[in-house]
Protein backbone atom coordinates (compact mmCIF):
# COMPACT_ATOMS: atom_id res chain seq x y z
CA UNK A 1 0.00 0.00 0.00
CA UNK A 2 1.41 3.44 -0.93
CA UNK A 3 2.63 5.80 1.75
CA UNK A 4 2.08 9.56 1.61
CA UNK A 5 3.85 12.45 3.32
CA UNK A 6 0.88 14.62 4.25
CA UNK A 7 0.03 18.06 5.56
CA UNK A 8 -3.27 17.83 7.41
CA UNK A 9 -5.38 20.63 8.94
CA UNK A 10 -7.28 19.82 12.14
CA UNK A 11 -10.49 21.41 13.43
CA UNK A 12 -8.51 24.27 15.06
CA UNK A 13 -6.83 25.15 11.80
CA UNK A 14 -3.39 23.81 12.86
CA UNK A 15 -1.26 22.09 10.23
CA UNK A 16 0.01 18.61 11.14
CA UNK A 17 2.69 16.79 9.16
CA UNK A 18 2.50 13.01 9.11
CA UNK A 19 3.00 9.89 6.97
CA UNK A 20 -0.08 7.79 6.19
CA UNK A 21 -0.93 4.71 4.13
CA UNK A 22 -3.90 4.51 1.74
CA UNK A 23 -4.78 2.80 -1.56
CA UNK A 24 -4.92 6.19 -3.30
CA UNK A 25 -5.17 9.93 -2.67
CA UNK A 26 -8.97 9.99 -2.83
CA UNK A 27 -9.27 7.27 -0.20
CA UNK A 28 -6.72 9.07 1.96
CA UNK A 29 -8.71 12.31 1.79
CA UNK A 30 -11.95 10.47 2.61
CA UNK A 31 -10.47 8.73 5.65
CA UNK A 32 -9.09 11.98 7.02
CA UNK A 33 -12.39 13.75 6.37
CA UNK A 34 -14.26 11.07 8.32
CA UNK A 35 -12.01 11.81 11.31
CA UNK A 36 -12.52 15.56 11.08
CA UNK A 37 -9.28 16.44 9.28
CA UNK A 38 -8.68 18.18 5.98
CA UNK A 39 -5.95 17.04 3.60
CA UNK A 40 -3.94 20.09 2.51
CA UNK A 41 -1.13 18.39 0.59
CA UNK A 42 0.11 14.84 0.03
CA UNK A 43 3.14 13.41 -1.72
CA UNK A 44 3.69 9.71 -2.33
CA UNK A 45 6.81 8.30 -0.69
CA UNK A 46 8.80 6.45 -3.33
CA UNK A 47 10.49 3.20 -2.30
CA UNK A 48 14.24 3.25 -2.62
CA UNK A 49 15.44 1.46 -5.75
CA UNK A 50 19.03 1.00 -4.68
CA UNK A 51 20.79 -0.75 -1.88
CA UNK A 52 20.53 1.45 1.20
CA UNK A 53 22.03 1.13 4.64
CA UNK A 54 19.37 1.47 7.31
CA UNK A 55 19.99 2.13 10.94
CA UNK A 56 19.39 -0.15 13.87
CA UNK A 57 18.17 0.07 17.44
CA UNK A 58 19.94 -2.03 20.05
CA UNK A 59 18.11 -3.95 22.75
CA UNK A 60 19.68 -1.60 25.29
CA UNK A 61 18.23 1.43 23.48
CA UNK A 62 14.80 -0.23 23.44
CA UNK A 63 15.03 -1.09 27.14
CA UNK A 64 15.98 2.49 28.06
CA UNK A 65 13.22 3.88 25.84
CA UNK A 66 10.58 1.61 27.38
CA UNK A 67 11.66 2.36 30.96
CA UNK A 68 11.64 6.11 30.30
CA UNK A 69 8.33 6.01 28.41
CA UNK A 70 6.63 4.04 31.21
CA UNK A 71 7.93 6.59 33.73
CA UNK A 72 6.70 9.57 31.72
CA UNK A 73 3.28 8.06 30.98
CA UNK A 74 2.98 7.00 34.63
CA UNK A 75 3.60 10.63 35.60
CA UNK A 76 0.47 11.62 33.59
CA UNK A 77 2.45 13.19 30.73
CA UNK A 78 0.48 12.82 27.46
CA UNK A 79 1.79 10.02 25.29
CA UNK A 80 2.51 12.24 22.29
CA UNK A 81 4.56 14.60 24.47
CA UNK A 82 6.40 11.69 26.11
CA UNK A 83 7.40 10.27 22.71
CA UNK A 84 8.54 13.73 21.61
CA UNK A 85 10.67 14.17 24.73
CA UNK A 86 12.37 10.80 24.19
CA UNK A 87 12.89 11.57 20.48
CA UNK A 88 14.75 14.76 21.45
CA UNK A 89 16.89 12.92 24.01
CA UNK A 90 18.02 9.89 21.98
CA UNK A 91 21.48 9.99 20.37
CA UNK A 92 20.53 7.32 17.81
CA UNK A 93 19.54 9.34 14.73
CA UNK A 94 17.76 6.37 13.13
CA UNK A 95 15.70 5.80 16.29
CA UNK A 96 15.05 9.54 16.51
CA UNK A 97 13.49 9.43 13.04
CA UNK A 98 11.32 6.46 14.03
CA UNK A 99 10.10 8.21 17.19
CA UNK A 100 9.39 11.43 15.30
CA UNK A 101 7.31 9.40 12.82
CA UNK A 102 5.40 7.80 15.71
CA UNK A 103 4.86 11.25 17.23
CA UNK A 104 3.38 12.54 13.97
CA UNK A 105 1.07 9.52 13.77
CA UNK A 106 -0.12 10.15 17.34
CA UNK A 107 -0.78 13.79 16.51
CA UNK A 108 -2.90 12.72 13.52
CA UNK A 109 -5.11 10.64 15.81
CA UNK A 110 -3.63 7.17 15.35
CA UNK A 111 -3.20 4.90 18.35
CA UNK A 112 0.22 4.05 19.75
CA UNK A 113 -0.07 0.36 18.86
CA UNK A 114 -0.99 1.16 15.25
CA UNK A 115 1.93 3.60 15.01
CA UNK A 116 4.56 1.17 16.27
CA UNK A 117 3.29 -1.69 14.07
CA UNK A 118 4.63 0.29 11.11
CA UNK A 119 8.14 -0.43 12.38
CA UNK A 120 8.26 -4.25 12.89
CA UNK A 121 12.07 -4.36 12.87
CA UNK A 122 12.09 -2.15 15.99
CA UNK A 123 8.92 -3.15 17.85
CA UNK A 124 8.37 -6.92 17.89
CA UNK A 125 5.07 -8.82 18.18
CA UNK A 126 5.23 -8.93 21.98
CA UNK A 127 5.65 -5.18 22.23
CA UNK A 128 2.88 -4.36 19.73
CA UNK A 129 0.30 -6.81 21.08
CA UNK A 130 0.89 -5.83 24.70
CA UNK A 131 0.53 -2.12 23.83
CA UNK A 132 -2.64 -2.83 21.84
CA UNK A 133 -4.15 -4.76 24.77
CA UNK A 134 -3.04 -2.02 27.19
CA UNK A 135 -4.68 0.69 25.10
CA UNK A 136 -7.89 -1.34 24.79
CA UNK A 137 -8.00 -1.85 28.56
CA UNK A 138 -7.01 1.72 29.42
CA UNK A 139 -3.85 0.62 31.22
CA UNK A 140 -1.07 1.48 28.79
CA UNK A 141 1.11 2.86 31.62
CA UNK A 142 0.92 -0.47 33.47
CA UNK A 143 1.67 -2.40 30.27
CA UNK A 144 4.71 -0.22 29.60
CA UNK A 145 5.91 -0.96 33.12
CA UNK A 146 5.54 -4.67 32.41
CA UNK A 147 7.42 -4.25 29.12
CA UNK A 148 10.16 -2.35 30.94
CA UNK A 149 10.48 -5.11 33.55
CA UNK A 150 10.45 -7.75 30.79
CA UNK A 151 13.18 -5.88 28.86
CA UNK A 152 15.34 -5.50 31.96
CA UNK A 153 15.03 -9.19 32.88
CA UNK A 154 15.71 -10.26 29.30
CA UNK A 155 18.74 -7.95 29.07
CA UNK A 156 20.09 -9.30 32.35
CA UNK A 157 19.90 -12.91 31.16
CA UNK A 158 21.43 -12.05 27.78
CA UNK A 159 24.23 -10.17 29.50
CA UNK A 160 24.86 -13.11 31.81
CA UNK A 161 25.05 -15.53 28.85
CA UNK A 162 27.35 -13.20 26.93
CA UNK A 163 29.59 -12.73 29.97
CA UNK A 164 29.76 -16.47 30.57
CA UNK A 165 30.85 -17.16 26.99
CA UNK A 166 33.30 -14.26 26.59
CA UNK A 167 36.23 -15.67 28.56
CA UNK A 168 36.03 -19.23 27.17
CA UNK A 169 35.90 -17.86 23.60
CA UNK A 170 38.92 -15.64 24.25
CA UNK A 171 40.81 -18.59 25.74
CA UNK A 172 39.89 -20.80 22.79
CA UNK A 173 41.07 -18.19 20.26
CA UNK A 174 44.34 -17.68 22.13
CA UNK A 175 44.85 -21.45 22.30
CA UNK A 176 44.33 -21.85 18.53
CA UNK A 177 46.67 -18.93 17.79
CA UNK A 178 49.27 -20.39 20.17
CA UNK A 179 49.18 -23.77 18.43
CA UNK A 180 49.44 -22.14 14.99
CA UNK A 181 52.42 -20.09 16.19
CA UNK A 182 54.18 -23.22 17.48
CA UNK A 183 53.56 -25.13 14.26
CA UNK A 184 54.59 -22.27 11.97
CA UNK A 185 57.49 -20.66 13.82
CA UNK A 186 58.95 -23.19 16.25
CA UNK A 187 58.30 -26.68 14.90
CA UNK A 188 59.82 -26.12 11.38
CA UNK A 189 63.26 -25.64 12.99
CA UNK A 190 63.10 -29.22 14.22
CA UNK A 191 61.19 -30.54 11.23
CA UNK A 192 64.10 -29.89 8.83
CA UNK A 193 66.37 -31.83 11.19
CA UNK A 194 63.97 -34.77 11.46
CA UNK A 195 63.76 -35.10 7.66
CA UNK A 196 67.53 -35.66 7.53
CA UNK A 197 67.44 -38.32 10.24
CA UNK A 198 67.72 -41.97 9.32
CA UNK A 199 65.56 -43.18 12.23
CA UNK A 200 61.88 -43.98 11.96
CA UNK A 201 59.79 -41.08 13.22
CA UNK A 202 56.94 -41.63 15.68
CA UNK A 203 53.42 -41.24 14.33
CA UNK A 204 52.77 -38.15 16.44
CA UNK A 205 55.83 -36.44 14.91
CA UNK A 206 54.70 -37.32 11.38
CA UNK A 207 51.26 -35.84 12.11
CA UNK A 208 52.79 -32.62 13.47
CA UNK A 209 55.17 -32.37 10.50
CA UNK A 210 52.23 -32.79 8.11
CA UNK A 211 50.24 -30.09 9.94
CA UNK A 212 53.24 -27.75 9.96
CA UNK A 213 53.91 -28.29 6.25
CA UNK A 214 50.25 -27.69 5.40
CA UNK A 215 50.22 -24.39 7.28
CA UNK A 216 53.47 -23.24 5.68
CA UNK A 217 53.10 -24.49 2.11
CA UNK A 218 49.33 -24.47 1.62
CA UNK A 219 48.23 -21.67 3.90
CA UNK A 220 45.72 -20.28 1.41
CA UNK A 221 44.17 -23.71 0.96
CA UNK A 222 43.88 -24.13 4.75
CA UNK A 223 42.30 -20.69 5.15
CA UNK A 224 39.90 -21.36 2.27
CA UNK A 225 38.99 -24.74 3.72
CA UNK A 226 38.35 -23.27 7.15
CA UNK A 227 36.29 -20.46 5.65
CA UNK A 228 34.33 -23.00 3.60
CA UNK A 229 33.54 -25.07 6.68
CA UNK A 230 32.42 -21.98 8.61
CA UNK A 231 30.27 -20.79 5.67
CA UNK A 232 28.73 -24.25 5.23
CA UNK A 233 27.85 -24.40 8.93
CA UNK A 234 26.49 -20.84 8.91
CA UNK A 235 24.23 -21.30 5.88
CA UNK A 236 23.36 -24.86 6.90
CA UNK A 237 22.04 -23.64 10.24
CA UNK A 238 19.89 -21.11 8.37
CA UNK A 239 17.93 -23.92 6.70
CA UNK A 240 14.94 -25.53 8.39
CA UNK A 241 16.71 -28.89 8.69
CA UNK A 242 19.77 -27.18 10.19
CA UNK A 243 17.61 -25.32 12.70
CA UNK A 244 15.88 -28.52 13.77
CA UNK A 245 19.18 -30.38 14.16
CA UNK A 246 20.65 -27.51 16.18
CA UNK A 247 17.49 -27.38 18.30
CA UNK A 248 17.85 -31.09 19.14
CA UNK A 249 21.54 -30.61 20.04
CA UNK A 250 20.96 -27.55 22.22
CA UNK A 251 17.89 -28.91 24.02
CA UNK A 252 18.96 -32.53 24.45
CA UNK A 253 22.77 -32.37 24.50
CA UNK A 254 24.60 -33.83 27.52
CA UNK A 255 26.06 -30.55 28.83
CA UNK A 256 24.30 -27.66 27.15
CA UNK A 257 20.86 -29.34 27.14
CA UNK A 258 19.84 -28.75 30.78
CA UNK A 259 21.02 -25.14 30.61
CA UNK A 260 19.14 -24.48 27.35
CA UNK A 261 15.99 -26.01 28.81
CA UNK A 262 16.15 -23.70 31.82
CA UNK A 263 16.64 -20.68 29.54
CA UNK A 264 13.68 -21.81 27.39
CA UNK A 265 11.39 -22.31 30.41
CA UNK A 266 12.41 -18.92 31.80
CA UNK A 267 11.80 -17.18 28.48
CA UNK A 268 8.43 -18.90 27.98
CA UNK A 269 7.25 -18.04 31.49
CA UNK A 270 8.43 -14.41 31.29
CA UNK A 271 6.97 -13.78 27.83
CA UNK A 272 3.69 -15.59 28.42
CA UNK A 273 2.99 -13.98 31.80
CA UNK A 274 3.81 -10.52 30.41
CA UNK A 275 1.27 -11.00 27.61
CA UNK A 276 -1.40 -12.37 29.94
CA UNK A 277 -0.80 -9.59 32.46
CA UNK A 278 -1.30 -7.02 29.69
CA UNK A 279 -4.70 -8.49 28.85
CA UNK A 280 -3.77 -10.43 25.71
CA UNK A 281 -6.11 -13.47 25.26
CA UNK A 282 -4.47 -16.77 26.24
CA UNK A 283 -4.65 -18.30 22.75
CA UNK A 284 -3.08 -15.26 21.11
CA UNK A 285 -0.49 -15.07 23.90
CA UNK A 286 0.56 -18.68 23.22
CA UNK A 287 0.85 -18.02 19.49
CA UNK A 288 3.01 -14.93 20.04
CA UNK A 289 5.18 -16.71 22.61
CA UNK A 290 5.78 -19.61 20.20
CA UNK A 291 6.89 -17.20 17.47
CA UNK A 292 9.60 -15.57 19.63
CA UNK A 293 11.16 -18.65 21.24
CA UNK A 294 13.85 -18.96 18.56
CA UNK A 295 13.84 -22.76 18.76
CA UNK A 296 11.79 -24.90 16.31
CA UNK A 297 11.15 -27.65 18.87
CA UNK A 298 9.87 -25.17 21.46
CA UNK A 299 7.78 -23.43 18.82
CA UNK A 300 6.12 -26.74 17.86
CA UNK A 301 5.48 -27.63 21.50
CA UNK A 302 3.86 -24.28 22.30
CA UNK A 303 1.89 -24.32 19.03
CA UNK A 304 0.49 -27.73 20.02
CA UNK A 305 -0.42 -26.26 23.41
CA UNK A 306 -2.30 -23.48 21.61
CA UNK A 307 -4.18 -26.07 19.53
CA UNK A 308 -5.12 -27.93 22.72
CA UNK A 309 -6.41 -24.73 24.36
CA UNK A 310 -8.36 -23.89 21.19
CA UNK A 311 -10.04 -27.31 21.45
CA UNK A 312 -11.22 -26.48 24.98
CA UNK A 313 -8.51 -28.15 27.06
CA UNK A 314 -6.88 -26.47 30.04
CA UNK A 315 -3.34 -25.16 29.64
CA UNK A 316 -2.07 -27.57 32.31
CA UNK A 317 -3.50 -30.59 30.47
CA UNK A 318 -1.66 -29.59 27.25
CA UNK A 319 1.65 -29.77 29.15
CA UNK A 320 1.36 -33.48 30.01
CA UNK A 321 3.40 -34.62 26.98
CA UNK A 322 5.78 -31.64 26.96
CA UNK A 323 9.03 -33.00 28.40
CA UNK A 324 10.87 -29.67 28.37
CA UNK A 325 8.77 -28.26 31.22
CA UNK A 326 9.71 -29.69 34.62
CA UNK A 327 6.97 -31.01 36.95
CA UNK A 328 7.26 -27.95 39.21
CA UNK A 329 6.34 -25.56 36.37
CA UNK A 330 3.47 -27.78 35.25
CA UNK A 331 2.09 -27.82 38.81
CA UNK A 332 2.47 -24.04 39.15
CA UNK A 333 0.55 -23.53 35.89
CA UNK A 334 -2.20 -25.89 37.08
CA UNK A 335 -2.52 -24.03 40.40
CA UNK A 336 -2.46 -20.68 38.60
CA UNK A 337 -5.30 -21.75 36.30
CA UNK A 338 -7.39 -23.06 39.18
CA UNK A 339 -6.94 -19.90 41.27
CA UNK A 340 -7.12 -17.38 38.42
CA UNK A 341 -3.55 -16.19 39.09
CA UNK A 342 -1.79 -17.77 36.13
CA UNK A 343 0.30 -14.66 35.33
CA UNK A 344 1.44 -14.42 38.97
CA UNK A 345 2.50 -18.08 39.09
CA UNK A 346 4.32 -17.75 35.76
CA UNK A 347 6.16 -14.68 37.07
CA UNK A 348 7.33 -16.70 40.08
CA UNK A 349 8.43 -19.53 37.77
CA UNK A 350 10.33 -17.07 35.56
CA UNK A 351 12.09 -15.52 38.57
CA UNK A 352 13.04 -18.97 39.87
CA UNK A 353 14.46 -20.14 36.55
CA UNK A 354 16.28 -16.85 36.01
CA UNK A 355 18.19 -17.62 39.21
CA UNK A 356 18.72 -21.21 38.05
CA UNK A 357 20.14 -19.97 34.73
CA UNK A 358 22.54 -17.57 36.48
CA UNK A 359 23.81 -20.33 38.77
CA UNK A 360 24.14 -22.78 35.86
CA UNK A 361 26.07 -20.21 33.80
CA UNK A 362 28.42 -19.52 36.70
CA UNK A 363 29.01 -23.25 37.07
CA UNK A 364 29.53 -23.71 33.33
CA UNK A 365 32.08 -20.88 33.22
CA UNK A 366 33.92 -22.36 36.19
CA UNK A 367 34.01 -25.76 34.47
CA UNK A 368 34.97 -24.59 30.96
CA UNK A 369 38.01 -22.56 32.04
CA UNK A 370 39.98 -25.48 33.56
CA UNK A 371 38.85 -27.80 30.75
CA UNK A 372 40.26 -25.41 28.12
CA UNK A 373 43.45 -25.06 30.15
CA UNK A 374 43.84 -28.85 30.31
CA UNK A 375 43.09 -29.18 26.56
CA UNK A 376 45.68 -26.51 25.77
CA UNK A 377 48.20 -28.29 27.95
CA UNK A 378 47.55 -31.61 26.19
CA UNK A 379 48.00 -30.03 22.73
CA UNK A 380 51.22 -28.24 23.69
CA UNK A 381 52.41 -31.43 25.40
CA UNK A 382 51.73 -33.38 22.20
CA UNK A 383 53.78 -30.87 20.18
CA UNK A 384 56.61 -31.07 22.70
CA UNK A 385 56.44 -34.87 22.70
CA UNK A 386 56.61 -34.94 18.90
CA UNK A 387 59.87 -32.98 19.16
CA UNK A 388 61.53 -34.82 22.02
CA UNK A 389 60.74 -38.39 20.98
CA UNK A 390 62.81 -38.24 17.72
CA UNK A 391 65.59 -36.43 19.56
CA UNK A 392 65.61 -39.16 22.17
CA UNK A 393 65.74 -41.83 19.43
CA UNK A 394 68.59 -39.99 17.73
CA UNK A 395 70.52 -39.86 21.00
CA UNK A 396 69.96 -43.57 21.53
CA UNK A 397 71.24 -44.42 18.03
CA UNK A 398 74.39 -42.34 18.58
CA UNK A 399 75.21 -44.44 21.63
Amino acid sequence: MPKYDCEVKDSKGDIIKTTLEAPNLQELANRLSDKGYYLVKAKEVKASAGFGFGGSVSKKDMMVFTVQLSTLVGAAIPLVEAVGILADQTQNMYFKGILNSIGRDLQSGQSFSVSIRKHPTIFDKIYCNMCEAGEAGGMLDQVLQRLAAFAEADAEIRGKIKGALTMPVIQLVLAVLGVIFLLVKIFPNFSSLFKKMKVELPKITEVMMFASDMLLENSMMVVAGAAGIVAALYFGLKTQIGKVIMAHITLKGPVIGPLTQKIAVSRFSRTFCSLLGAGVPILQALQITASVMGNPLMEDMISNMAIGVQQGNTLASTLVKVTIFPPMVKKMIEVGENTGNLDVMLTKAADFYDREVKEALDGLTSAITPLLTVAMGIIIGAIALSVFMPLFKMTQSMK
